[in-house]
């Protein structure tokens, strides 16, 4: 297992105006759905990928309802999950109201099941998807995969 990552040339978004650098981005290797993941999980268990997608689609909806109540939810190792929110500034406490928040942003703090694996991860260097893309236009293939 490894990080996917391609170095493409961008600016540094706090000096907009300086030279150009190179770093990392990471590259998505596949996109994980939830019924891929309850066929996984149904698999190292005694249960169906039905019970399993059932029980992470309830999981899903009544994290989703937690976190719209204004809770934290803790998931134990896996971590924790609560909104946070951006707004512009009032001069006065009674001159602030609702419409001064701007923005709402999910915050996962990762539990000790992310916090020890991201001591071990490897990183394997791969193309920009952009290259990968324009290859496959030159020669007229729907897709191109890098080899390993």
């Amino acid at each position: 297992m490894s990080i996917k990552y391609s170095v493409n040339q961008l600016r540094n978004p706090q000096d907009p105006k300086g030279a150009r650098k190179f770093y990392a981005r990471a590259q998505v290797r596949e996109t994980i759905t939830l019924r891929k993941l309850a066929k996984e999980i149904a698999y190292a268990s005694s249960l169906t990928p039905g019970d399993v997608l059932s029980v992470l689609m309830e999981l899903s909806n009544h994290v989703a309802n937690h976190l719209a109540d204004g809770d934290m939810v803790d998931m134990g190792d896996f971590g924790k999950l609560q909104y946070q929110v951006e707004s512009e500034g009032a001069d006065t406490e009674e001159e602030f109201k609702y419409t001064n928040i701007s923005k709402v942003n999910l915050q996962f703090r990762p539990g000790i099941a992310f916090r020890e694996q991201e001591k071990t991860l490897k990183y394997e260097k791969v193309l920009p998807r952009k290259v990968i893309a324009e290859a496959a236009k030159a020669t007229d293939n729907t897709e191109i995969v890098p080899e390993p």
